[in-house]
């Protein structure tokens, strides 16, 4: 995707400055009063409106922003691309070696990341195949005839519905609705006390399980790599304590040894 919009960027860009280019037939003109609100909006502007040669000059990578912007995103937590740029320009300074040379770095904090990746998904991809399974199970559970009797054969041990009462799906699911209620609603009020205990903790300070085990995982890899800065490496590896980043740190360095290549 990274390697896509790098490619794409500057042929959008430059399709949206051609003169040659048109508006669709679709859009009309402004009319008296819309055009004069717009002067005036744009009149009261204390700078004036980007040219094409600012637009050109626009970033179109991480890797043409400043290090105050790279520290600023990156510290946001949630911008993949500027941790990982900002510790590569700090594997660069530690290490004292080219742009290019700091990919095989990269690669080894991200494999560190990611080493425990297995468990730390593990209770959500555990959560996520139960509730499918209990969520398609309960449609048959309630309102088909056969499953319904199976289970209250083996379980429940209710009587059976007089001749006539379970010829509609309807009406089967109001007879094993006697006990599938119980267990069901008895659930559905515990994840939602669960889930308002949670939006509590959370409105005090408290961090969620998976911020926690980020934050760990970003001691975990500091402490592996202490010669290099400990908030740049611990931002990073918590931005990809969930995925492998080594996808895309492969495709920036493609980018990267081609653009090596056509340079003079």
């Amino acid at each position: 995707m990274l390697a896509r919009s790098l490619r794409t960027g500057p042929r959008l860009l430059g399709r949206l400055a051609s003169p040659s280019a048109r508006l669709p037939s679709v859009a009309r003109p402004l009319s008296t009063a819309a055009a004069s609100s717009a002067t005036e909006t744009f009149g009261k502007r204390s700078t004036p409106l980007p040219t094409i040669e600012d637009a050109k000059r626009m970033p179109r990578h991480v890797s043409e922003l400043s290090g105050d912007q790279l520290v600023i995103l990156s510290e946001q937590g949630a911008h993949l691309g500027a941790s990982r740029e900002r510790l590569r320009r700090e594997i660069m300074a530690i290490d004292g070696i080219s742009y290019s040379e700091t990919t095989n770095v990269l690669l080894a904090v991200a494999k560190e990341s990611v080493g425990q990746q297995i468990m730390m998904k593990a209770p959500y991809q555990l959560s996520i195949y139960t509730a499918l399974v209990a969520g398609w199970a309960s449609l048959p559970l309630v309102f088909h005839f056969s499953t319904a009797t199976l289970f209250n054969d083996m379980f429940v041990t209710a009587d059976p519905p007089d001749v006539g009462d379970a010829d509609t799906w309807l009406e089967v699911g109001a007879w094993s609705w006697s006990w599938m209620e119980p267990p069901l609603g008895t659930i559905s009020f515990f994840l939602l006390c669960i889930q308002f205990a949670r939006e509590q903790r959370m409105s005090i300070g408290g961090k969620a399980m998976t911020e926690i085990m980020q934050e760990k995982q970003g001691e975990n890899v500091a402490a592996k790599f202490p010669q290099y800065d400990g908030p740049a490496l611990r931002q990073y590896s918590a931005c990809i304590a969930m995925i492998d980043d080594s996808v895309e740190i492969l495709a920036e360095h493609e980018l990267i040894s081609s653009g090596e290549q056509k340079s003079p």
